[in-house]
């Protein structure tokens, strides 16, 4: 049985991009873990130091609790691949497939459409730039969201027409839009190659979808476990997370987000995140505990699964 007495776990966290905060707070509730299970244990700041530092740690295993730009799109994987320091979830070209939501919806898109249970996503709308609105040529309900990034960050439900608002928050920012589907959001988490259960997020009422505030908010949103949907989609949203986890290779964990159509017994998957978040709010060490695996344990196998590309 593997020992983790005065193991050296550098764990990184922070950063200055939009899920700072998420970052801090998962790395919190990691380090407790990691501090539990008798390693020994240095956090890093990535805002607060230059990364050419990290060589001059000698860590054994690195524990990626960032979030976002840098830690999620494959760099800060690539640094730690030339610095031969294994680290946590996935490696350079599955962080940066996942974190590009509409490369990752053609890639699984491709992969699966001739199988015999194609993964179906919601339809991606054109968006055209007049200079004062964005435009999308669809009239009903769709979805604006930055190509890149989690955490429902810049996420918006667009209702009245198919003009966006010419603001900041869009400008400088790539951005994808889609058909707005189903009613009920669900997510499943993958942990070493297992589908664990499946989710169903009920937001709280002044919450229109499950947004940064639903996340991250006490009492923001209702996680019904396991999910009241029919076994046959309940089993579908399973084999998909699986799927999509395997075919652009993650290691570790992830987690996938879908809505579900009930009206048309429809799945529509949405997105894979490659860094799920582990706060006191977080899906993946609910789902985990529910399966029985407890937030220590979960840290070991992330550690154990730990490794570099080279």
């Amino acid at each position: 049985m593997k020992t983790y007495k005065n193991m050296h776990v550098l764990l990184l966290k922070g950063g200055n991009g939009s899920e700072r905060e998420v970052s801090l707070n998962t790395a919190k509730e990691c380090a407790s873990a990691i501090e539990q299970i008798g390693c020994k244990i240095t956090e890093v700041d990535i805002s607060e130091i230059h990364l050419s530092s990290l060589a001059k740690i000698s860590a054994d295993v690195c524990f990626n609790a960032l979030h976002g730009d840098y830690g999620e799109d494959g760099s800060i994987q690539g640094l730690l691949n030339l610095m031969k320091i294994p680290y946590t979830h996935s490696g350079v070209a599955t962080s940066s497939i996942a974190m590009n939501k509409i490369n990752f919806k053609r890639i699984i898109s491709d992969a699966t459409k001739f199988s015999n249970d194609p993964i179906y996503f919601p339809k991606t709308l054109q968006i055209k730039n007049n200079g004062k609105y964005f435009e999308v040529d669809y009239d009903g309900t769709f979805v604006i969201k930055p190509i890149k990034g989690g955490s429902s960050v810049g996420v918006n439900i667009i209702k009245e027409g198919n003009k966006i608002p010419y603001i900041e928050e869009f400008i400088n920012q790539e951005l994808m839009a889609e058909i707005f589907v189903g009613s009920q959001e669900l997510t499943v988490t993958v942990l070493k190659e297992n589908s664990l259960c499946v989710t169903e997020i009920i937001t709280s009422n002044d919450q229109e979808f499950y947004n940064y505030k639903a996340k991250y908010d006490n009492n923001g949103s209702y996680h019904k476990i396991p999910a009241d949907i029919p076994k046959i989609i309940y089993n579908k949203a399973l084999t998909w997370a699986l799927k999509a986890h395997q075919i652009i290779g993650c290691r570790g964990i992830s987690r996938a987000d879908f809505r579900y159509d009930a009206n048309n017994e429809k799945l529509y998957m949405l997105e894979l995140n490659t860094q799920p978040g582990m706060t006191k709010t977080s899906l993946c060490p609910e789902q985990a505990s529910y399966c029985g695996i407890n937030m220590n344990d979960l840290i070991k196998i992330l550690i154990e699964e730990a490794n570099y590309e080279c």
